[in-house]
């Protein structure tokens, strides 16, 4: 085989197992901000897909957090907590929302707790290998609370 054709044979390859993901759009993205001392937190967004493929997303990574889970909140005899998933789909042509009281991302082990006004980088990761990474203001939770109460 000449040097070209093994050339262009590691190209074909390589452009046949980098993974395709539409770019998911993000609405209403925030980091919640909360007093200093607290160690973890959480993110919120609607994750839109505008492909024609379900995308599923299995975590994230962001540099203020030790680690970054998917959490989902459970009732369990009127007690909430919150439980690990590995993973969540979002839908061909549909929407995964994350939110306060559902499934939510959250930032563990902080290295400094995020201040309203400020924007943190968060990075998600999907099954087929692909990211998108994000840059999501801080809200602080009293705006979150106020927010809230006027919808």
């Amino acid at each position: 085989m000449t040097l070209f054709k093994q050339l262009l044979s590691t190209i074909l390859a390589m452009s046949l197992a980098t993974p395709v993901l539409a770019e998911l759009v993000a609405e209403n993205a925030y980091v919640r901000g909360l007093p200093p001392g607290v160690d973890n937190t959480s993110a919120y967004m609607t994750l839109k897909n505008p492909g024609t493929a379900a995308v599923e997303l299995v975590g994230a990574v962001s540099p203020v957090a030790g680690s970054v889970m998917l959490h989902t909140t459970m009732n369990h005899d009127g007690m909430l907590h919150m439980q690990h998933v590995s993973s969540a789909t979002i839908p061909a042509q549909g929407e995964l929302v994350l939110e306060s009281g559902g499934m939510h991302l959250m930032l563990m082990q902080l290295q400094q707790a995020p201040k309203p006004g400020e924007q943190v980088e968060l990075t998600l990761q999907f099954a087929d290998g692909s990211t998108q990474t994000l840059s999501l203001p801080v809200r602080s939770v009293l705006d979150e609370q106020v927010s809230h109460e006027h919808e």
